[in-house]
């Protein structure tokens, strides 16, 4: 098992990466879904690492920890809230879309009716 010190240090490094991922964030959606893409990988180690360490004494988190879980949150927060908008955008969009195509099939039919010549007139 590793000291109390490595496991502390195996998190401010987790934390320092995904703090400096989120706040490279330059507030675009694609950049917003590779951060978050990113950071699910990097919460899933976190995780990993709290669940090797939860019979573990560890330190608690210094300010600066505490400073940048909270920075994280609240660009976090703002990445989402970007993501569900353009999302409800593209929704909209797309039922605009379905609606004339609906509109436009009710005024112009696909399929033709079979017409005769009777030649015999």
């Amino acid at each position: 098992m590793a000291t109390t010190k490595k496991w502390n240090q195996l998190r401010a490094n987790l934390l320092e990466t995904i703090w400096q991922l989120i706040t490279s964030w330059d507030g675009t959606l694609e950049h917003a879904l590779n951060i978050t893409e990113t950071n699910q990988e990097n919460i899933a180690k976190w995780q990993k690492l709290m669940e090797q360490v939860a019979n573990e004494p560890f330190l608690p988190y210094t300010d600066s920890e505490i400073e940048k879980q909270n920075e994280v949150t609240m660009i976090q927060e703002n990445i989402l809230i970007m993501i569900t908008s353009e999302r409800s955008r593209v929704v909209s969009q797309l039922k605009q879309i379905n609606q004339k195509n609906k509109v436009r099939d009710n005024y112009v039919s696909a399929k033709r009716e079979p017409f005769f010549i009777d030649k015999g007139l």
